[in-house]
């Protein structure tokens, strides 16, 4: 088969996947979302731009020791309530020993998602590698329990590192914020037909949110230079060690008091008393309408780096400053709806929709 005919083949069943999921509701990404080498597990808010830069350095061979820097500039945005497209552009790549630069365009869709009632979120990626002039695609599995959020990855390389062969990759990995504004990481990726030559790809480190803003900072070490499908198929046998940094822009900020998408939202969490959780991280409140018993008790936890506030619309109630890390609560003891919004950023809205107790 030529390989024109293999990207046919591999375009039409991305299309085909890409075609038929359904919208759920995005968000952002911060470095907790996913380790640096599976970082593909998100989808971004409609109407927000994702830029990530990427950079990972190592010292060249002697005598000089130079020192030699592998950057990958990521850019992504929000269409609707699934789909996400972007880039990854790449020098110094090591996947394609004839052109040293790698451009991936991908389309990235939200099939199910946790926060909607789903065991796991799954997202569908496909793309374009101009380097190996690849058609790739992958699968990603990812749960979150508490502060951890554990991510699995299988992966499809049409035209894997110019060699002409259809590779498929298989990893996994997982955040753990051990508090608001600090977290650790790792993963592991492996051709599923990795020769003795090939290392498998791995990264482990450090995460911080930069306090005070949206941005989030990942320092970590890996033995891969890109942060492509191909390019964390395989290792290098050098460690790297570098940063990521995030940069997410809201293009669609409302004022409070303005009214809330026409897309219709679904209850994600019904409970017939006691507490209930609501994380407010990456700048959205995780369960942004739950539906809860009369008398149960809601508490907002704030995981984000930077302070937020639970708002009535009529501002007749209003928690004040959560800080990051800091918790606020409320017992619902009547019925009917409580619109809120965070103060600062108004684009952050949610309700609580509290029934009649049965007594009533």
């Amino acid at each position: 088969m030529t390989p024109l005919h293999t990207r046919r083949r591999y375009g039409i069943t991305l299309a085909a996947l890409l075609g038929v999921v359904p919208a759920q509701v995005a968000r952002g990404q911060t470095a907790f979302d996913a380790p640096p080498n599976l970082a593909q597990a998100w989808t971004l808010t409609p109407g927000v731009i994702q830029f990530n830069l990427l950079h990972r350095f190592w010292l060249g061979p002697p005598p000089s020791r130079k020192l030699l820097n592998s950057p990958t500039l990521s850019v992504a945005i929000g269409w609707n309530n699934a789909i996400t497209t972007g880039m990854n552009y790449a020098t110094s790549s090591e996947i394609a020993t004839s052109r040293p630069n790698e451009l991936e365009l991908f389309g990235r869709a939200a099939v199910v998602r946790q926060v909607r009632g789903s065991p796991v979120d799954l997202f569908v990626q496909g793309g374009y590698n101009t380097a190996s002039e690849s058609v790739d695609g992958q699968f990603l599995l990812a749960r979150m329990v508490g502060p951890l959020r554990a991510v699995a990855a299988m992966g499809v390389l049409g035209e894997a590192f110019e060699e002409g062969l259809t590779r498929v990759t298989v990893g996994g990995g997982a955040t753990l914020q051990l508090a608001s504004f600090i977290g650790i990481t790792g993963d592991l990726v492996s051709l599923t037909d990795r020769r003795d030559e090939e290392d498998v790809a791995w990264s482990a480190g450090l995460m911080v949110g930069v306090r005070g803003t949206p941005h989030t900072l990942s320092l970590h070490a890996s033995n891969v230079a890109s942060r492509t499908v191909q390019g964390m198929a395989r290792g290098s046998g050098r460690t790297r060690y570098g940063f990521e940094y995030t940069i997410p822009v809201n293009l669609t900020r409302r004022r409070a008091g303005t009214s809330r998408p026409a897309t219709p939202i679904q209850v994600t969490d019904r409970a017939t008393g006691d507490t209930v959780w609501i994380d407010i991280r990456g700048m959205r409140f995780t369960q942004d309408r739950v539906e809860v018993a009369q008398g149960t008790t809601v508490v907002w936890r704030n995981r984000d780096p930077l302070t937020h506030t639970v708002t009535r619309e009529d501002e007749q109630i209003h928690s004040g400053d959560i800080e990051p890390g800091a918790t606020w609560s409320m017992t619902f003891t009547t019925s009917g709806r409580f619109s809120y919004h965070c103060t600062p950023h108004p684009f952050m809205r949610g309700e609580v929709i509290v029934r009649p107790s049965r007594s009533n």
